[in-house]
C-alpha cells in the first residue's frame, strides 16, 4: 500500500528503549553522598567505620563455601540436560486435595498469617461434619509441605556480605536463573510469553504509523535480537528496586529488588503473580551522626550494593545460553536486563550518581546539568557509559561528572553487539 507519510507513535511509552541509555551502561548506585564540594576532613571520620570490615565472609552455615562470584548453585538450573528433565518430569505440586490447594492458595494470596489461617481451620472443621478434615493440621504445616515441593526454585539464602560495628550484614537473596524457572512454571506466564520481535503497525487513514506497545515492538528489542545466534531467543530482564518502610513508625526499613520479564505482554505482567521477589539488600546503620555522615561510611554504603548486585548478577554476566521448558518446547535464551525501574534517588543508586540534590549533573542516564533538567528545547544530551564514566574516573574528572570512583556492578553486564 502507498503511504503519504509514515511516522511513529508510541501507545506506551518506552522512550529510554530509544536511546543507549536504555541499555545497562547507563544505569546507576547510591546515592546517599551529599555533595563532594561539602567533604568532611579525614580526622573527622569516625575509627569505627575506619576500621570497618568489608569482604565476603568465606563460609555460610552449611558447609558450601562462598566467593566473590556468590554460591556455585547460582549458575545451575538452565542447562539442556535441565529442561530436558523439566520437560519430561511434572513440575507442579502434587496437592493432597482441591480443597488443600484452594485453601494454601488463600493463605499465600491474602497473606494470611498461621493465627489468622488456624482460625480459618478451626471454623471448617466444626461445621463441615468430615471424619477426615481435607484442611492441613495448621496453616504452618500447610507452608512446610510448599516449601518442601519447591524448594529448589524458590527457597532464599543468605550470604554475610559485611561486618559493621560489630554487626554482621547478610544479603538474603534468591538464584537469578531459578526465579527465571520459577516465573516460568506459572501456565498463565508460560502460554503468553513472546519469544520474538513483533513489528506492530496501525493504518489510520492514508498514514501509517508504528505502535510501541511492548517491550518487544520497541527498537532495542529488535537490535539486540539481530545479534543473537539462530535458535537463541532474548530474554528481557525487568528490575524493580524501592527502598521502603517496614512498620508505621518508620523504625525499621528493607530494600526489595523484583524481578519480571519483558517477554510477558503488559497486560499479564500487571498481575502480582508476574513479579518475583528476588532479594532484600542490607541497609548499614551507624551508631552515631559522627560516622553516619563520614564519607567512608558512605562510601561502604554504595561498595555494599554494588557487592551484592554483583554477587546476585554474576551468572549471566557473560550472557549464557539458559535454557527453559515453554509451551512443551524447549526453549534457548540469551538474558539481558533491558530496565531498571526507580525513582530518582534508587537509580543513582544503579549509576553511582551524586545524590541529585546536591550534584550540578543529577541524571543518572545522561551529563545534563541540574539547570537544564527541566529545559525543553535541549537538542542534544550526552548519554553515561561505562566507557566515558571510566575515562572521567581514570583521568581524575569524577568531580566534574558527578560520580563516585568506585566500580559499578553493572559495567561488567554490558553487552556490546
Amino acid at each position: 500500500m502507498s503511504m503519504s507519510h509514515q511516522s511513529e507513535l508510541s501507545s506506551d511509552v518506552h522512550s529510554f528503549m530509544e536511546t543507549e541509555s536504555f541499555q545497562m551502561d547507563d544505569m546507576p548506585s547510591l546515592a546517599e553522598d551529599e555533595a563532594l564540594q561539602n567533604k568532611s576532613d579525614e580526622s573527622s571520620v569516625s575509627e569505627d567505620c575506619e576500621d570497618v570490615v568489608f569482604d565476603v565472609i568465606s563460609e555460610l552455615q552449611s558447609p558450601k563455601s562462598v566467593s566473590d562470584e556468590g554460591d556455585p548453585e547460582d549458575y545451575e538450573g538452565a542447562s539442556f540436560d535441565d529442561a530436558y528433565y523439566d520437560l519430561h518430569h511434572s513440575q507442579s505440586v502434587e496437592w493432597p486435595n482441591d480443597a488443600y490447594r484452594e485453601f494454601m492458595e488463600l493463605v499465600n494470596k491474602h497473606h494470611l498469617s498461621n493465627l489468622a489461617g488456624d482460625a480459618f481451620i478451626n471454623l471448617f472443621n466444626k461445621f463441615s461434619n468430615l471424619d477426615i478434615s481435607p484442611l492441613p493440621q495448621s496453616t504452618k504445616s500447610g507452608k512446610e509441605f510448599l516449601d518442601d515441593s519447591v524448594v529448589p526454585y524458590m527457597m532464599f539464602k543468605e550470604i554475610p556480605v559485611v561486618t559493621f560495628q560489630n554487626v554482621r550484614y547478610p544479603f538474603f537473596y534468591r538464584s537469578l536463573i531459578k526465579t527465571i524457572k520459577s516465573l516460568l512454571m506459572i501456565d498463565s506466564i508460560n502460554q503468553s510469553l513472546v519469544l520474538q520481535y513483533e513489528d506492530k503497525r496501525e493504518v489510520r487513514g492514508t498514514s501509517e504509523y508504528r505502535i510501541f506497545e511492548e517491550q518487544y515492538n520497541s527498537n532495542w528489542w529488535k537490535r539486540e535480537e539481530s545479534a543473537l545466534l539462530p535458535g537463541q531467543h532474548l530474554l528481557s530482564l525487568i528490575i524493580y528496586s524501592d527502598a521502603t518502610t517496614l512498620d508505621r513508625m518508620g523504625k525499621s526499613s528493607g530494600h526489595p529488588i523484583f524481578l519480571s520479564l519483558g517477554n510477558i505482554p503488559n497486560h499479564q505482567r500487571n498481575k502480582p503473580e508476574s513479579k518475583a521477589l528476588i532479594g532484600y539488600l542490607p541497609i548499614l546503620k551507624a551508631k552515631d551522626s559522627k560516622t553516619k555522615n563520614s564519607d567512608n561510611f558512605r562510601k561502604l554504603q554504595r561498595e555494599v550494593f554494588h557487592k551484592c548486585m554483583s554477587i546476585f548478577f554474576k551468572p549471566i554476566i557473560e550472557g549464557p545460553e539458559l535454557h527453559f521448558v515453554i509451551r512443551g518446547r524447549i526453549i534457548t535464551f540469551i538474558p539481558r536486563i533491558s530496565t531498571i525501574i526507580a525513582d530518582m534517588l534508587e537509580a543513582n543508586k544503579f549509576a553511582n550518581v551524586y545524590q541529585p540534590a546536591s550534584s550540578a549533573k543529577p541524571c543518572a542516564k545522561c551529563l545534563v546539568s541540574r539547570d537544564d533538567l527541566n529545559n525543553t528545547n535541549l537538542t542534544s544530551i550526552i548519554l553515561r557509559t561505562p566507557n566515558t564514566m571510566k575515562q572521567a574516573i581514570n583521568s581524575g574528572n569524577d568531580l566534574s561528572y558527578s560520580i563516585h570512583p568506585e566500580t559499578n556492578a553493572f559495567w561488567s553486564l554490558r553487552y556490546e553487539n
